[in-house]
């Protein structure tokens, strides 16, 4: 390789490197640094204006509070919420609660109104909106902002799941009487145990935006509980993937400070699962990338330390799964084309670690491993932020998000969609690496021993779905002369196929023609282990000679290999293709569980290996 772009590579890699160390290392002990010597004399500050304010302003002064909640299907937390809510030591004419329920389809209205009614006995204001078919979180947002930002001074967003202390509202409406604040939030914490990843992250962000706060530059406040000045309020665009980070940012345009209080104290009640937990972070990473250009006006913004904080926190959190991703495979490279011990062993350490993380999973190990638990957290944070991304950019996100409960059957599925796109991406770059120089053999043999083009493509039919059947042109090395089906036109090829080339009987015994189909793997119009793509020309009989034939590929890419494949030939016959078909449905069923997925998947995988070594193909 020439050494330009071994250098390059390098350089590539070191920046990529020194961005990860910096955002999550050198920027909170800069934080530290700057915000050392002004802590005290904010703390200092703080109290005193508490104690003078307090002791002077008459109820009549204080500002209006409008409290907007949007809820589905919360019946475990819906009375508990509101009944934290009215507790709460602040005039009960100067705040009014308005709840959304957002087509809810259990009991969350019974509860609701039964706690609204004992609400206002209490004389506690709380309106009840209801959509009857679920729209999604953020157009109910929309709806209460549209609605109530004129009727109050201050509007108050949480979370049905958060409860906070009773002194929540006196704490809020001190901050802003600093003119400059235009939002306030609080310490985020969860009150039942959570992982001790989930713990070190909670603590390691709650430091970075308490250290924020002292600047008056907090980028993204919990979403389970922040206010704002209702004039710096707005209504959100309709694709925004995480709208409470969007939505208090937005009101920091103008200059204003956005703070955290360390006297308020949010308790999360709702614990997500582990998979609840990663499809979380595939959103957040999607959401992350995405705010880099919602909100670009930060980019040009008075607030020096904002756009500090911004550009050192969100522009490099949402960018670092790209830089993440563009390392490992730039190591590669490096690797295996330079042979470069330094980057095989910090590849060999993060599949081992990773290695560790899904055999834990798997046979659900609980045994603490400090260090390597640590990595595959931030790994696998990654991963799903840099999948969310993928997403993002493929279209997921443009309808509206709608709260899902934990569903174990829905969180499986998705897990594994993750997971095996996860694996064709790697796979394929690796696969591709690894074979150009058996191609490009392969590829002279072809050459020399007949005539015609070295690779050739056919259409094939992917992925089905009930309202659409993807078309695509797979890629091999032509291993038949020229023109084969000029004579014949489309037919399967037999053992003696006449056609096939000698070297052609070699590359198909071998697999080595299907090697150029990691370019359709990359591209997402194939996967590493799926059913065979057919040719549409053979589908009409296929079809009618074999029942719901064509839902062998429903819901899922065609593969390269397969369980058929691995327990078969090439299909000769309509009799072969029915006896693939059992094995095409065993592979797909296995997609419903992780683990027994994972578990044919590796089981597919070391199959083709062993054909291919040994030449068992035909």
């Amino acid at each position: 390789m020439n050494s330009l772009i071994v250098d390059l590579i390098w350089v590539i890699i070191a920046v990529c490197t020194f961005l990860f160390i910096y955002h999550h290392y050198l920027y909170p002990k800069l934080l530290r640094v700057l915000t050392h010597t002004l802590k005290r004399k904010m703390i200092n500050k703080s109290r005193a204006h508490r104690h003078e304010k307090y002791s002077v302003t008459q109820e009549n002064n204080l500002p209006s509070i409008g409290i907007l909640l949007c809820a589905y299907n919360e019946a475990e937390f819906i009375q508990q919420k509101l009944f934290n809510l009215a507790a709460l030591q602040y005039p009960g004419y100067k705040f009014e609660i308005h709840l959304l329920l957002d087509g809810c389809t259990d009991n969350t209205l019974a509860l609701a109104q039964s706690a609204i009614a004992q609400l206002h006995k209490q004389y506690i204001a709380c309106q009840l909106h209801v959509f009857e078919k679920n729209k999604g979180k953020l157009s109910g947002i929309n709806y209460l902002i549209s609605q109530q930002k004129d009727n109050y001074d201050i509007l108050l967003f949480s979370d049905i799941s958060a409860l906070t202390s009773i002194d929540a509202l006196k704490l809020i409406v001190d901050d802003f009487e600093d003119d400059s604040v235009g939002v306030v939030s609080g310490v985020y914490q969860f009150y039942d145990t959570c992982s001790e990843q989930q713990k070190k992250y909670w603590h390691y962000q709650n430091s970075i935006k308490q250290d924020e706060s002292y600047l008056g530059a907090v980028v993204g406040v919990p979403g389970a509980l922040f206010a704002m000045r209702s004039e710096l309020c707005q209504t959100l665009p309709k694709d925004t993937i995480n709208d409470d980070f969007v939505l208090s940012m937005m009101a920091l345009g103008e200059g204003h400070k956005s703070i955290i209080n360390p006297c308020l104290n949010i308790i999360e009640m709702d614990q997500d699962t582990l998979e609840v937990d990663k499809l979380r972070r595939i959103r957040i990473g999607a959401g992350n990338f995405q705010q880099i250009y919602l909100l670009k006006h930060l980019f040009t913004t008075k607030n020096l330390p904002l756009k500090f904080s911004f550009l050192s926190h969100k522009v490099l959190r949402g960018l670092m799964p790209c830089f993440l991703f563009v390392s490992v495979v730039f190591l590669i490279l490096a690797a295996c084309f330079e042979n470069n011990l330094f980057a095989q062993f910090l590849l060999a350490g993060l599949g081992s670690t990773s290695l560790i993380g899904v055999t834990k999973s798997i046979f659900k190990i609980k045994r603490a491993l400090p260090i390597v638990d640590d990595m595959n957290y931030v790994l696998t944070g990654y991963s799903a932020a840099f999948y969310g991304i993928f997403r993002l950019m493929s279209g997921f996100y443009r309808s509206p998000w709608k709260r899902e409960k934990n569903k174990a059957a829905f969180n499986q599925k998705v897990l594994v969609t993750i997971a095996k796109r996860t694996i064709d991406i790697f796979g394929s770059i690796i696969g591709l690496t690894l074979s150009i120089p058996i191609m490009m053999i392969a590829g002279a043999a072809i050459k020399l021993s007949s005539k015609g083009p070295i690779f050739y493509h056919q259409q094939r039919v992917g992925k089905f779905e009930e309202d659409f059947v993807a078309l695509f042109n797979v890629y091999k090395l032509r291993t038949m002369v020229d023109n084969a089906e000029k004579k014949n036109g489309a037919v399967w090829a037999s053992k003696e196929d006449p056609r096939i080339t000698k070297v052609g009987l070699f590359l198909r015994k071998t697999r080595i023609d299907e090697l150029p189909q990691f370019f359709n793997v990359l591209k997402g119009e194939m996967s590493l282990i799926g059913p065979r793509p057919e040719r549409p020309v053979f589908y009409g009989k296929l079809e009618s000679g074999i029942p719901f034939y064509s839902q062998r590929t429903f819901g899922v890419k065609p593969g390269i290999s397969g369980l058929a494949q691995v327990m078969n030939g090439y299909d000769e016959t309509l009799e072969d293709v029915k006896s693939k078909i059992a094995w095409d449905y065993a592979y797909v069923l296995s997609l419903c569980s992780f683990t027994q997925w994972l578990q044919m998947e590796c089981n597919i995988l070391v199959r083709t290996v062993y054909i291919v070594i040994t030449g068992k193909g035909q």
